[in-house]
């Protein structure tokens, strides 16, 4: 597995890489110390996952990489790994397409199970991160804007190639953003998506006539 990092202090950074490559076949291709960095390093490579720090002493924060990732790699599984473990943090970095959140207190017995657990389609939140999502009801919350933008084409039956034209994207892009909505609202056909876009008023009934 390769294994991007972003994170301003060495120690940490260099910690986390020891952590992660006593691991068979874990590799750590990326170490940046800004989001600059990070950005300039993921157009040459792109790992498998990306662990990210939200506090940077110089330039964007970890939620902009996000973000950026979000919007240009997002098969890129991501994994936050900050001090910063309370809300709005947490909920903000899931809502940037985070899989991941893990508090420093406890990385380096949470990172491992972490990634593992991302790393194969699921959510991992270490337990000491106070996060506040409960609402089952507000599961859009979870959604990256790109997501919520691709939702109503994909609940009106249209496939990754029509979508990705309508939204100016990749249909490789296209067939990720349709993977995440499906396993971060837990529906597993276009009806039940249907159901979730006019219950949320993504889609009038009208359109469908």
């Amino acid at each position: 597995m390769r294994i991007g990092i972003i994170e301003d202090h060495q120690l940490v950074r260099d910690s986390f890489k020891k952590l992660l490559e006593l691991q068979q076949e874990w590799q750590v291709i990326i170490e940046a110390c800004t989001v600059s960095e990070a950005k300039l390093a993921v157009e040459i490579e792109q790992p498998d996952i990306f662990i990210v720090d939200i506090s940077m002493h110089e330039g964007e924060t970890g939620l902009a990489f996000l973000s950026y990732l979000n919007s240009y790699y997002p098969e890129i599984k991501t994994i936050v790994a900050s001090m910063y473990d309370y809300e709005p943090y947490v909920s903000n970095a899931l809502s940037l397409g985070a899989q991941g959140y893990v508090s420093k207190r406890s990385a380096s017995e949470a990172l491992i199970d972490a990634v593992n657990s991302v790393i194969k389609g699921g959510r991992y939140i270490s337990e000491d991160v106070k996060f506040n999502y409960k609402d089952p009801s507000n599961k859009l919350a979870l959604l990256t804007p790109r997501e919520k933008e691709a939702l109503p084409l994909f609940a009106k039956g249209l496939n990754a190639k029509q979508v990705a034209q309508q939204l100016d994207m990749m249909p490789k892009t296209a067939h990720v953003h349709k993977a995440n909505i499906y396993q971060k609202l837990k529906v597993s056909n276009s009806f039940d998506l249907l159901k979730i876009a006019i219950d949320n008023g993504l889609i009038a009934l009208d359109e469908l006539a």
